[in-house]
This record gives structure tokens, C-alpha cells and sequence, in this order.
């Protein structure tokens, strides 16, 4: 009996173990059933819309082969600057019999998907910042939303900022967040089907009237007392074929100064003085100092140019609190003779200055170097 009893458990045992085995096969099964294809995207278009009216601008990456070892094509993206658009992204797969529009399938399951956005610090004035690629919580404008009143991004809004004098970057990610999309999920959650940067140019507004400067007058005065010394930038035919006049500065050793500019239009039949226009703007406009290092005593180093948070002495502010540059201070170094450069840039920033805007955002307005001699005692 002892035997017998012992066959019947040792064969309930296998059977059991039989169960286990068939359940962990099916299960695979399933898994392998349940998997989803992942999209084919070949094609993505971007097509900003300015919302006032006027032409559409496009921009495109192509991918003629897919997954192979070809390079996809990507266009720039060229916005104009203080303009809003509307922004609208298509999705293509052009690799099969007949093209696929991936874009209907994203409206049609907008509740595992989102896009999000990285760009240039500050290239728009709205939304602010940097995107939020790094940071789902960062401000971005989206047009449209799912069946839960969260965020897509086939649809979003974008204020270009001030015209740049070098390319940025505009970022586009699209994740595949099935059952994971909630009001906190970022960029890191789920699977990426697209992650494209583009070039981004913020060209000057064809419509708007360019500042016309042909004069720039720097009048450094002793505080302790005595003569005024000038130097002048002097432009007789605007962008004509002529090279401009520029006075070297003279200041003497060990004296401190206050800098004053003055800017003018001299080209039309009566002179403009450019100076009261920049004070009206003055929360559009910066000016940025570089020099020969340590050629002052104060400021010391070699200007902002370089590091927009290196010293400089400025005397004035903007509504917000924020440096101008028409008076500044300057304290020459030393008892003895010594030449280099002193550069004045002056930024256009509308939309887009702040306590961290750098002579590298915005357009560019005046960029002069005058000589700079330091004289000693005689």
C-alpha cells in the first residue's frame, strides 16, 4: 500500500508540473499576440501658420530609406521675428505600395501619445524658457488636447522672439505612452517613435523699418573734474561702399571716467537722434563692452561680450530694473602707458531681454572696436 501511494503522488506531482509548463507557454503566447508593431515614420512635416495672416512656412524631415544607411534630409525652419504661428505636425510612412498616414492613427489613439519640445533658450518670447523636453512642467502652448484633457502637440502655438544672428535649435520628440499618459508623465516615459532637431533661424521682419545709424559718439568725462574726451564712429554713406571713420580713445592713467553714448542718423535731410529712441525702448535694448583685459582698473577682466554676467559699471536700467549702457563707468588702471581695444555692441532684444539675455540673443544693432591708448604721466 506504501508503494502504491507513493506512484500516485509522484504522478500528481508531474501532472501538476505538466500545468505550470503549459500555463508559462501560453502566457508567452499571449505576450508575443499582444505586442504592437511599432510605427514606420518617414516623414514629418512642420508647418507654422502665422495666425494674423500670410504665407505658411514649412520645414521637413525625410527619411528615403527608412532604417537604412542613408542620412535623412532635414530642412531649417526660417520664422520671422514677433510673429505667431500656428504650429502643425504631419506624420507619413512613404516606404510601402501607397503612402500611410501615421497622423490620423496618433487622433486616433491621442490618449497613448504626446509630444514634446526642446528649443534655444529664449528663441520665442512665447512660450518662455527652453521647452519642456527636459521638464514636462515647463510652459508650452499646446493647441490640443485628448479624451482626458491632456496635452498632444499635433496642434501648438509659438511667438517667435528677436531676430538672430545665428541659428538655433527646435527640438520635436513624439513618445508612445500607452497606459503610462498621465498629467505628470515626461519625455523619458514610454517609447520614442520620432526625435528630430532642426535648425531654427529667427530672420528681421521685412515690414519693419531698419534702425538707420550712421554716427556713434562715446564722451568719456573725468568725475574728479576736467575736459571731456570724444570718440566718434562716423559712417558718411550709411551701407554705402565708404569705410567708416573711427577716432581712437585717449584717456589718461589712473582717473575715472563716466562714458555717456549718443547715437544719430546724419543720411536723411535732418538728423535723428537715435538716442531718445533707444531710451523709449529701453526694455528692448542692451549694450554689451568688451576691452583689452584688465586695461581698466574698474571694471576689471575684459568686458560681458564674452559673459554676460562678467562686470560691468552700468549707471542706468530699464522699467524692469535691467541695464541699459547709454552711462557707464570706467576707472583707466596704472601709472603707466598702455593700448588695446574697447568694443561696443548694442542689442536689439524685443520680447526676449532678461536678467540672463547675452550679446549672442537678439539683432545686432551696432558692433564698433575703437582703439584705446592709455596715457601715463608725462
Amino acid at each position: 500500500m506504501k508503494t502504491n501511494k507513493s506512484i500516485f503522488f509522484l504522478m500528481l506531482l508531474l501532472s501538476m508540473s505538466v500545468m505550470v509548463s503549459c500555463s508559462d507557454d501560453d502566457t508567452a503566447m499571449n505576450d508575443d499576440d499582444d505586442e504592437e508593431e511599432e510605427e514606420v515614420i518617414n516623414e514629418v512635416n512642420l508647418t507654422f501658420t502665422p495666425t494674423g495672416g500670410g504665407d505658411a512656412i514649412t520645414a521637413t524631415w525625410f527619411d528615403a530609406d527608412g532604417e537604412g544607411t542613408g542620412t535623412p534630409t532635414i530642412d531649417e525652419i526660417d520664422l520671422i521675428e514677433g510673429e505667431e504661428y500656428r504650429l502643425t505636425i504631419t506624420l507619413t510612412n512613404t516606404l510601402g505600395a501607397t503612402d500611410e498616414d501615421v497622423t490620423a492613427e496618433i487622433l486616433a489613439e491621442d490618449n497613448e501619445h504626446q509630444f514634446f519640445f526642446g528649443f534655444t533658450n529664449n528663441i520665442f518670447s512665447d512660450p518662455e524658457g527652453n521647452g519642456n523636453r527636459d521638464n514636462a512642467s515647463d510652459d508650452l502652448r499646446y493647441d490640443d488636447m485628448d479624451e482626458n484633457g491632456l496635452p498632444v502637440g499635433l496642434t501648438t502655438l509659438w511667438t517667435a522672439g528677436a531676430h538672430t544672428e545665428s541659428a538655433g535649435e527646435f527640438s520635436v520628440i513624439l513618445k508612445h505612452q500607452p497606459d503610462l499618459k498621465t498629467a505628470t508623465s515626461d519625455a523619458t516615459v514610454g517609447g520614442t517613435d520620432i526625435d528630430i532637431t532642426f535648425a531654427l533661424n529667427i530672420e528681421e521682419d521685412p515690414n519693419e523699418e531698419e534702425e538707420v545709424i550712421s554716427e556713434v559718439v562715446l564722451t568719456f568725462t573725468p568725475t574728479g573734474g576736467g575736459d571731456a574726451i570724444t570718440a566718434t564712429w562716423f559712417d558718411a554713406d550709411g551701407e554705402g561702399v565708404g569705410e567708416p571713420t573711427i577716432d581712437a580713445i585717449e584717456l589718461d592713467a589712473n582717473t575715472e571716467y563716466d562714458l555717456t553714448i549718443t547715437l544719430a542718423n546724419t543720411l536723411g535731410a535732418e538728423d535723428e537722434d537715435v538716442t531718445a529712441e533707444i531710451l523709449e525702448e529701453d526694455d528692448e535694448h542692451q549694450f554689451f563692452f568688451a576691452f583689452t583685459t584688465d586695461i581698466f582698473s574698474d571694471p576689471t577682466g575684459d568686458g560681458n561680450i564674452d559673459n554676460a554676467a562678467d562686470e560691468v559699471n552700468y549707471n542706468d536700467e530699464d522699467d524692469n530694473m535691467l541695464p541699459v549702457g547709454l552711462d557707464t563707468n570706467w576707472t583707466t588702471g596704472g601709472e603707466t602707458t598702455s593700448t588695446g581695444e574697447f568694443r561696443v555692441i548694442l542689442k536689439h532684444q524685443p520680447g526676449i531681454k532678461d536678467a540672463d539675455s547675452s550679446s549672442e540673443d537678439g539683432g545686432t544693432d551696432i558692433d564698433i572696436t575703437f582703439d584705446l591708448n592709455i596715457s601715463g604721466p608725462a
